[in-house]
């Protein structure tokens, strides 16, 4: 994996070479509350568990959980990006329709919640194909951004840019600069960067979830299991250091995770953890980083403020498409 770098900053959260407090800056510092939509049944803790071919033996939550949020984000006056998946679009476009009025951004999530992995590009070309179609007919806009499942694309995948170029999609948010054993670019600029999956390939918008860089590393500070297992501090930290450095800052959330009483599966000890952990407190976290001052926007927003100084580039891999 190559990788040419133009901005750095130090552990302490003042700006380093290339960044500026600025509201000049690219994305000025905002902040974007972005929320993944699956059901509880899909996600990748219960891969090999549930079956697909099963998910219509576990009861819908989607739509009641999703009214919670939007009921919060009304509450607070904030706007988001949902990236929702097509399955939920097939099942459920009245849901999507009511998300899009409320003012709030709808991206694409992909169709079965698979992560790239398990995909080849002409597959994962149809489940984009199939996810736009089902996003724009339920709400009558256009889709302008992507997110992959499990934020799988890493240098194994990166095939999927070309693909997404291809498609049109204006900006990703699939690259987590962090090190995970399931996902993870560890060396990816945590402020937004253009991403080509081969040497002289198509190149795309990436705007990565938040991290906290300290002591030379990338602390993953957006939400999901890290919201609801470390101390609400972490985050707020990472809000603040990119604030300070004139970077925006993407948290990510999935509605399951406000429902305590969603049936529970047999997921594996750490797949519990993972998944069950202070579901009942996650609520109340979320109203406390929604009342934090903004200002608070949706990605495609930011994309367009963020492209013009988005010189970075991360080069996934020199090999060509499979």
């Amino acid at each position: 994996m190559a990788m040419v770098s133009q901005n750095e900053s130090n552990a302490s959260g003042a700006p380093g070479p290339g960044h500026s407090a600025s509201p000049a800056c690219a994305g000025a510092g905002a902040r974007c509350l972005t929320i993944d939509v699956e059901e509880y049944f899909m996600i990748e803790a219960a891969h090999g568990v549930v079956a697909p071919a099963d998910w219509g033996d576990w009861p819908s939550r989607v739509q009641r959980n999703i009214d919670l949020l939007l009921e919060m984000f009304a509450r607070h006056d904030r706007v988001g990006t949902f990236f929702i998946l097509g399955d939920i679009a097939r099942d459920h476009p009245k849901m999507v329709r009511r998300i899009a009025d409320a003012g709030h951004e709808i991206a694409s999530h992909g169709t079965g919640h698979q992560r790239l992995h398990r995909l080849t590009p002409d597959v994962f070309a149809d489940t984009l194909t199939t996810s736009f179609k089902l996003l724009e007919d339920a709400t009558g806009q256009r889709v302008a951004g992507y997110r992959a499942p499990t934020f799988s694309i890493v240098p194994g995948t990166s095939w999927a840019i070309d693909v997404l170029a291809e498609h049109g999609v204006e900006y990703d948010s699939s690259i987590f600069p962090v090190r995970h054993p399931q996902y993870g670019v560890p060396d990816a600029p945590p402020a937004p960067f253009y991403v080509q999956g081969r040497d002289g390939g198509a190149r795309v918008l990436e705007i990565p979830p938040l991290v906290w860089e300290i002591a030379g590393r990338h602390v993953p500070v957006a939400g999901g299991g890290y919201f609801r297992l470390l101390p609400q501090w972490l985050m707020k930290r990472g809000l603040h250091q990119a604030r300070i450095q004139g970077r925006p800052a993407v948290l990510y959330f999935h509605p399951w995770e406000f429902d305590p009483d969603m049936p529970r599966m047999p997921l594996s000890f750490t797949g519990r953890i993972r998944t069950y952990t202070r579901l009942r407190q996650a609520a109340a976290r979320l109203d406390e980083v929604m009342r934090l001052d903004g200002p608070w926007m949706r990605m495609c927003d930011v994309a367009s403020r963020a492209r013009p100084e988005a010189q970075e580039r991360l080069l996934l891999s020199e090999a060509a498409s499979p």
